[in-house]
């Protein structure tokens, strides 16, 4: 079996779940299930492609400045993925987002679509079109897909709450992390706090990032040497320094970016726990992440967090700040409990590796072709 992946997913991103979500799949197709697999790509400074054997890219520099610099590098990659889906050198097409280009091109091949979530739906009265498609469009590509893949049970109710799409349509696979089988170098070492709360990723919008820092402020308060650490997603913006002023805690609130998967899994390892105050998500990664570095784990009990973390976690209702602060001390508070989420999160672990991601993958697959 040809399978032909498209560019959308890699053009511009360094990191991301959704790449690292389209890599693994890649790779473990490659190596574990023998599928040939090909990535339509020219131009991408995207750090799996360049720690890894999937695809030989050519990196670029923004000598146009970020946003124009990603925009022409884009194109010229719509370009080739269009030309390579012109060929029909394939047995089935996976777009790696939602632009439908390659409708014109693919003739009858069928394709099939990930659908990682539908926040922008959900929140697009208050925060905007948040990745620039209208309901429209994903919808003109959810009716031609052959097949559509939903990464939680939540995340496919709400896709059929959303759009018009038979049920039968749509397959629940979920995500899996490569952190599940990964060897850290004993020679990377970072510095961090002997006692801190970690954080990963962007902290805007529906992540609820303000509301969790103002509950745990009084935590913070009471443990002058307990600190939140926020991982990735750039320096703390001008509101975020003047909210932790305001709540009196700039000193215990540490921003690190992450180089590696090495930084991000001692990150992991070394925190008392990761604390997700999300209002939705379509899976949540990082939960994983965190359960594969023996991290405990607390999290929002929203969307699909409950159907990932099941037992192996602490749920708040993340408006509620003082339900919030007392989840949080009570996991900073008790070591037994931070033991018994470490073993239970690996218990839970076991349920989405990669070759099962995969191989599910491969199914439906096999399915659209027949």
């Amino acid at each position: 079996m040809k399978v032909l992946y498209d560019h959308q997913s890699f053009s511009g991103a360094k990191y991301g779940g959704v790449a690292r979500y389209f890599y693994d799949l890649m790779q473990n197709l490659k190596y574990e299930q023998e599928v040939d697999v090909k990535l339509a790509l020219l131009f991408s400074n995207n750090h799996y492609l360049k720690n890894g054997d999937i695809k030989n890219v050519i990196p670029f520099r923004f000598f146009l400045g970020y946003a124009k610099t990603n925009m022409l590098f884009s194109h010229i990659n719509r370009l080739n993925s269009a030309f390579q889906i012109s060929r029909q050198n394939f047995d089935i097409f996976h777009p790696t987002y939602f632009k439908d280009y390659f409708l014109p091109f693919l003739g009858k091949k069928p394709f099939v679509i990930t659908h990682h979530d539908v926040i922008p739906e959900k929140f697009s009265m208050k925060y905007a079109a948040l990745d620039g498609f209208d309901k429209s469009q994903k919808q003109k590509i959810l009716e031609k897909a052959s097949k559509i893949i939903a990464v939680s049970e939540n995340t496919k109710q709400d896709i059929l709450e959303i759009f018009d799409i038979a049920p039968d349509k749509v397959e629940v696979i979920y995500h899996s992390t490569h952190f599940s089988t990964f060897v850290p170098n004993p020679a990377v070492k970072i510095t961090t706090p002997e006692r801190y709360l970690l954080y990963v990723g962007n902290r805007e919008n529906y992540k609820n990032f303000d509301v969790y820092v103002r509950a745990i402020a009084p935590i913070l308060h009471k443990q002058d040497d307990l600190y939140l650490l926020c991982g990735g997603n750039g320096k703390f913006t001008a509101f975020e320094e003047n909210l932790f002023a305001e709540l009196k805690i700039s000193n215990q609130i540490l921003h690190r970016e992450v180089d590696s998967d090495d930084d991000l899994y001692l990150l992991y390892k070394n925190a008392l726990a990761f604390v997700y105050p999300s209002l939705y998500e379509g899976f949540g990664i990082p939960i994983l992440e965190a359960f594969a570095c023996n991290c405990p784990v607390v999290l929002s009990n929203r969307s699909c967090f409950p159907e990932v973390g099941q037992d192996a976690a602490l749920y708040f209702n993340p408006n509620d700040k003082e339900e919030i602060a007392f989840q949080v001390e009570k996991i900073v508070e008790d070591a037994e409990l931070r033991a018994s989420l470490i073993k239970k999160g690996q218990q839970r672990l076991k349920d989405f590796s990669p070759s099962i991601t995969a191989s599910k993958t491969l199914e439906v697959y096999q399915s659209v072709i027949g």
